[in-house]
């Protein structure tokens, strides 16, 4: 199968644009981004960078998850629907009415919406409040808000989780591959996101989420993912996805002319997806990129900076 494209556009006397494809199956956005902050370090300063752990593992064996399980993943059909050779972009045509836009939160939009998840929470001790949490939560309920579902409506939504860190033994941080798993979300609806308490709700179940994540074992989330595709099967809403981080790093990609003027994930699919990562320069701050209808947009947006 394929694993890697890239493409180098020059923009006489402006500047130059690197364009990755990536095989999801071979890597995940974190050994991406390494992939990315090598390359840049060496043509910036002929040298291995010391911060990356350089050279990277390919080892499969390092992940040490039971034999069984390894298999189960290969079972799943999202893993291998379409062509997993190839690294061609889906036919755009069906999604021409799409637009893309990329937005921002501040450290201090950042500060505010915790404050608030504290404020309007009962449980506020217990909230696991990390700048992702509030970012994606902030961000599902303009969604929501945006797209109109009915109140009865189910709402699908997922993340993925490093697993690095979590297996026994801990994979070594010069590992080149893919150690994460999908987290689904399936049984929540509309309502809990529309009202005035959507946000704190939204940040609640993504709180308990990660508390959880993080005293389960690899076997257990499995299941709990393979579950949650049941219940998409019986739903039609498009599920909502995030891309990248905001500790994953990116702008740091310095080829010798600084940081990057802006970096984007492209990824078109069936479902909704968003990028996150760190804002260029601020620290704390968090950049997103959404694509939705140009009328939901239009929504969106609004939402999005009215709430703020």
């Amino acid at each position: 199968a394929s694993v890697l494209a890239l493409q180098i556009t020059l923009f006489p006397k402006q500047g130059f644009c690197v364009g990755l494809t990536i095989n999801h199956l071979v890597m995940d956005g974190k050994t991406v981004v390494k992939f990315l902050k090598s390359w840049a370090h060496i043509c910036k300063y002929g040298t291995t960078p010391q911060d990356i752990h350089l050279p990277m593992i390919l080892d499969r064996k390092v992940i040490n998850i039971p034999p069984e399980l390894e298999s189960d993943f290969f079972k799943c059909t999202p893993y291998l629907s379409g062509n997993v050779r190839t690294l061609k972009f889906p036919s755009t045509k069906k999604t021409e009415d799409l637009v893309r836009v990329t937005l921002e939160l501040t450290q201090e939009n950042v500060k505010k919406l915790r404050e608030r998840a504290k404020s309007e929470s009962t449980l506020s001790d217990d909230l696991h409040l990390s700048t992702f949490v509030l970012t994606y939560a902030y961000v599902l309920t303009c969604v929501v808000k945006a797209r109109g579902d009915d109140a009865d409506q189910l709402v699908p939504f997922t993340y993925v989780a490093d697993f690095r860190d979590r297996l026994d033994p801990p994979v070594p941080v010069n590992y080149f591959g893919n150690c994460v798993l999908p987290i689904n979300f399936s049984g929540d609806k509309a309502k809990t996101f529309l009202g005035e308490d959507g946000f704190v709700n939204a940040v609640k179940i993504l709180s308990d989420s990660i508390r959880r994540v993080s005293s389960r074992g690899a076997e257990s989330i499995w299941e709990l993912y393979e579950q949650g595709l049941k219940f998409m099967e019986l739903g039609t809403q498009k599920k909502l996805s995030v891309a990248g981080s905001n500790k994953f790093g990116i702008y740091g990609s310095d080829f010798g002319w600084g940081k990057p003027v802006s970096t984007e994930n492209i990824s078109m699919s069936r479902n909704v997806l968003f990028s996150m990562s760190e804002r260029r320069d601020e620290t704390g701050g968090v950049e997103i990129g959404m694509c939705l209808k140009k009328h939901e947009m239009d929504v969106f947006v609004s939402q999005f900076q009215n709430g703020l």
